[in-house]
């Protein structure tokens, strides 16, 4: 493998020094920062694979810069955090914000080099999985989502991560098919499963939870399920998803005929997810008295309709 192109950032010059020595004579090509704003605008102008950051910096901290680059710039690129000491909330926290590693101060050229070589191990891991879907000509996955759990997950988090790993996609599609997405879910739990009325779902937030709590006390709605399916064709380079709810459907073609004589997305709270899946998506379907939804995108770039 073509070996990672490497930032290091520490508030102290002597470490970076010692480190920048180290990687070079290994054959890293590698880039230095001395503090976390400097990183942050190095790894935003300049492509790097890798960041091995001290947490104990004054101004952004490691954790804060590591919480900065998961938010705001790669979620993918991996960050060694270095340490003189890792206590547990320290350590927890890293790893919620997603640290790739851990190297205590002070620094074993043979363990940071172990460290990196694993990472490298790891990435080529993930692009055998990518690999793999490129040369598939199409792949299904279906779940069964219950209503009773459906507040405890993103959904949407989850598929994003799914998409962003594995799957070769534009970042224009992938957020539309986000957007996508999303109304689809919340339309099947919030009419399909719950059956809230208009002025139902226009309540404050604490009393539209417990409006949620209460409605999935009845057996009734308990028991009614939502099916979430994608599928993707390599070979015209689309993707179907589809999300079933068992509730009582709607007059879905009245809609769809309004959608259509509106030259611009419709951002009414009332229709707002009709217009949006109709002007975003590349073909959208309604069946079953519209209790299921299906829409199809094309992954490289924004619909053409």
């Amino acid at each position: 493998m073509k070996k990672p192109r490497i930032l290091i950032v520490d508030d102290s010059m002597a470490i970076v020094s010692s480190l920048s020595a180290i990687l070079s004579v290994s054959g890293y090509e590698v880039g230095s920062a001395f503090n976390g704003s400097e990183a942050l605008r190095k790894i935003h102008d300049e492509d790097f694979d890798l960041v091995i950051c001290d947490i104990e910096m004054p101004g952004i901290t490691g954790l804060d810069f590591l919480g900065r680059v998961r938010r705001e710039y790669d979620n993918n690129l991996d960050v060694i955090l270095m340490t003189g000491y890792l206590d547990h909330d320290y350590f927890i926290e890293a790893i919620r914000l997603g640290a790739s590693d851990f190297i205590r101060k002070p620094v074993d050229s043979k363990q940071i080099i172990r460290s990196i070589q694993s990472l490298q191990e790891r990435k080529k891991g993930q692009n055998n999985f990518r690999d793999f879907f490129e040369h598939v000509e199409q792949s299904e996955f279906c779940f069964t989502i219950d209503p009773r759990h459906f507040s405890k997950f993103t959904i949407t988090k989850v598929f994003n991560t799914f998409m962003r790993q594995n799957i070769p996609v534009s970042s224009a599609a992938l957020n539309e098919i986000m957007i996508c997405l999303d109304e689809m879910i919340y339309n099947a739990y919030i009419h399909g499963i719950l059956g809230l009325s208009v002025s139902e779902r226009t309540l404050e937030h604490s009393a539209l939870q417990e409006l949620i709590e209460a409605r999935l006390q009845d057996d009734e709605i308990a028991t009614r399920r939502m099916l979430f399916a994608f599928s993707i064709n390599f070979t015209d380079r689309t993707i179907t998803i589809s999300v079933e709810d068992n509730g009582q459907g709607f007059d879905y073609e009245s809609w769809i005929q309004r959608v259509k004589k509106e030259p611009k997305l419709n951002l009414d709270e009332h229709g707002r997810g009709i217009s949006m899946l109709y002007h975003l998506s590349d073909s959208l379907e309604f069946s079953q008295g519209g209790r299921k939804v299906t829409i199809i995108k094309k992954l490289d770039r924004n619909h053409s309709k």
